[in-house]
């Protein structure tokens, strides 16, 4: 009578083996893939804060909203001109990017940033002040209430003057951003960009240890780009490709952080 033949232990180590050489092969592609379909699902929310915007400049004679009252970063959007977005059919979930593993994991450090109240069943923020506002995912172009940002920079590249927004009524509004993803960098020595893109300090940090972070990051050091929504409303990926100036990025932007676009 026949006995069953298995598997020595050197089959099963080589197995093994070629599993994980699969697997190798295999996981960067479809990180690859996943980050692909990260990348539309973000330029999607993106195109929904579009329209966001443009119902809010077809209610006030073509302005488009003062993103808040005492902060000056550009992810800070005032409470009020949250509740419109959300009245115009935006989700809480929209306001950041999917890509952005911090701003998923600790998202009510941002969503309830100034000490206000979210009530859930309502949808709608409780016990704010008028200055209020939530730490978005997303950079909004657009001047703040003092009207006291800083020029944009203008990369050399650059063929059109870059301006804060803030209003619809713009000769060309297929080159005028108006809200993109959120790429901030703090400086660091000795790096590709002479920055740090996923430990950004600010706010948030204070509050609760938890740094913010760039979106669509490559490494630490080094983020991939980012999706623009246009004034027009269409959306386009650009790679991250800012001037350098003695070995650093220059930000558009800031510099503690730096942003860029």
């Amino acid at each position: 009578m026949n006995k069953n033949k298995g598997f020595t232990l050197i089959e099963l180590l080589v197995v093994i083996a070629i599993i994980a050489l699969l697997m190798s092969i295999l996981m960067p592609a479809l990180n690859k893939v996943k980050e692909q379909a990260r990348r539309q699902s973000c330029g999607s929310r993106l195109r929904q804060q579009h329209v966001a915007l443009i119902l809010f400049a077809g209610d006030n004679d073509s302005k488009l909203p003062l993103p808040q009252t005492s902060g000056n970063w550009l992810q800070d959007v005032a409470i009020n001109t949250v509740h419109y977005m959300l009245d115009s059919g935006m989700t809480r979930e929209m306001f950041y990017c999917p890509s952005n593993l911090t701003h998923q994991k600790y998202n009510d450090y941002f969503w309830e940033y100034d000490n206000q109240s979210w009530d859930s069943q309502l949808q709608r923020f409780t016990n704010f002040s008028s200055g209020s506002f939530i730490v978005s995912g997303y950079d909004f172009l657009l001047q703040n209430t003092r009207s006291n940002r800083t020029e944009i920079v203008r990369y050399e590249k650059d063929s059109l003057k870059k301006e804060w927004v803030v209003s619809t009524a713009d000769s060309q509004p297929a080159n005028r951003e108006l809200v993109i993803d959120s790429i901030m960098g703090m400086r660091r020595p000795n790096t590709k960009y002479g920055r740090n893109f996923a430990q950004v300090a600010g706010g948030i940090f204070n509050n609760h240890g938890v740094y913010d972070t760039t979106s669509h990051l490559k490494n630490d050091n080094e983020p991939t780009g980012g999706n623009i929504v246009f004034l027009d409303g269409h959306t386009e990926w650009r790679p991250f490709m800012p001037d350098m100036d003695n070995g650093v990025a220059v930000p558009r932007y800031g510099d503690a952080p730096g942003f860029f676009w």
